[in-house]
């Protein structure tokens, strides 16, 4: 009789240790769903692999599970939360990388605003400066015009004034004809700026064996030479960003030719333009250290060198955001 009391009360206080040791399982278990689901940084995240989370913590919560099931459920049960969590942390993160992404489109659309509009202001100095030369060539064919008339007073002095007028008639015509070229030289420059403007803007991305890379095309150089032109110095902001972007990773900048000339010149002139981007690219502010500048040559064509064209896109330099 003593021993049969005695186990049960051994039963008894196991059985209520072991109650014990479960509920406090749960109730961690709840706390940490809890912490999952009111973290205001991830509300909006990971909404159906908190919903089987849910559901998991209920059924053990609610005894909804037998109870040879249940450590293998508190263990499922975890698992779903914690990977809930990693989800709602990846989905952030990846939210957070689009809304950086959409405010560095929106930065580059306001710089490419300013710079249009300093050009239309630098457009419009010259067309006002053109318009005073012509006033003054003008000015000037109408000085000649009366002195011609003051001449033909004086018989005397009518082959002077002749000569004089017809010198100052040249003057202006001279005068006229050069405000005219400079109006057109400004009209070429102008167009010629905009253009490389357009296709600076214009040049996409596209994912590579070797990783990212954007193409710069032979309309960067002058024929045949390694030096960038002013304009497309003027306008390197897209490629400084589409580096930027990715702050940690190595850049390598690829020169490449068609196959016109010596092997020996076209190696030489890609790597003289390789290294040309590589020095614009560390006055805009890209790290030495992340950038390897390689002359290709004519050995990696991406088109027949047979044509024009296909030359034309063999002439280009590659920056690569390397994997």
């Amino acid at each position: 009789m003593r021993l049969a009391i005695i186990l049960t009360l051994l039963l008894t206080l196991t059985t209520h240790a072991f109650a014990k040791k479960n509920k406090l399982d749960y109730a961690g278990l709840e706390t940490d769903y809890n912490n999952l689901v009111y973290d205001e940084k991830y509300k909006d995240f990971a909404k159906s692999e908190k919903q089987i989370a849910k559901k998991s913590v209920e059924a053990l919560i609610n005894n909804k599970v037998k109870r040879k099931y249940r450590e293998q459920a508190l263990y499922q049960a975890k698992h779903n939360i914690a990977f809930a969590r990693l989800v709602a942390e990846e989905q952030w993160i990846q939210n957070e990388i689009s809304q950086e992404n959409i405010k560095a489109q929106q930065l580059e659309v306001a710089i490419s605003k300013t710079q249009a509009e300093l050009a239309r202001h630098d457009a419009e100095l010259a067309r006002m400066m053109l318009i005073a030369q012509q006033e003054e060539a003008q000015r000037a064919y109408e000085r000649a015009n009366q002195a011609e008339l003051l001449a033909k007073n004086s018989q005397n002095e009518a082959e002077l004034s002749k000569q004089e007028t017809q010198a100052a008639k040249a003057y202006a015509q001279a005068q006229a004809e050069e405000a005219e070229l400079a109006k057109q030289e400004a009209e070429l420059a102008n167009e010629e700026a905009q253009s490389l403007r357009r296709k600076l803007n214009s040049i996409a991305t596209e994912k590579t064996d070797k990783g990212l890379m954007m193409t710069l095309g032979d309309f960067v150089f002058d024929s045949g030479k390694s030096t960038i032109k002013k304009e497309a110095v003027d306008n390197f902001s897209k490629v400084v960003s589409f580096i930027n972007t990715y702050p940690n990773k190595k850049v390598r900048i690829e020169g490449h030719t068609d196959s016109s000339g010596s092997n020996e010149l076209n190696l030489q002139l890609s790597q003289q333009r390789a290294d040309a981007v590589k020095s614009l690219l560390i006055k805009n502010g890209i790290a030495t250290k992340m950038i390897n500048a390689v002359g290709m040559g004519e050995e990696l064509p991406v088109a027949e060198n047979t044509t024009k064209a296909g030359k034309a896109k063999n002439r280009r330099v590659e920056i690569i955001i390397l994997q």
